[in-house]
């Protein structure tokens, strides 16, 4: 892999990492502060439950598939002729 081709990779991947780093802000930001204050199925607050026990799940399993479907492994080895 030439060296253009590592570092279009790794923005891609910095690129797709930023986006779902600022989906889980507002995502949180989301479920923070729009539920009512009524309690969830665990018996905490519902905002609680929704910011910090059922939206981190989610992103854990988005992590993961990111992961799989856009990251590659690049090699760490200059193969350019310079």
């Amino acid at each position: 892999m030439q060296k253009f081709e590592r570092y279009r990779q790794a923005t891609k991947e910095a690129k797709i990492t930023l986006f779902v780093a600022i989906l889980y802000v507002i995502g949180w930001c989301l479920c923070a502060y729009l539920p009512t204050n009524t309690h969830g199925p665990l018996g905490f607050p519902l905002w609680f439950e929704l910011a910090c026990i059922y939206l981190p799940i989610l992103f854990i399993v988005i992590g993961y598939w990111t992961i799989r479907i856009f990251f590659q492994d690049l090699p760490l080895e200059n193969d350019d002729k310079e």
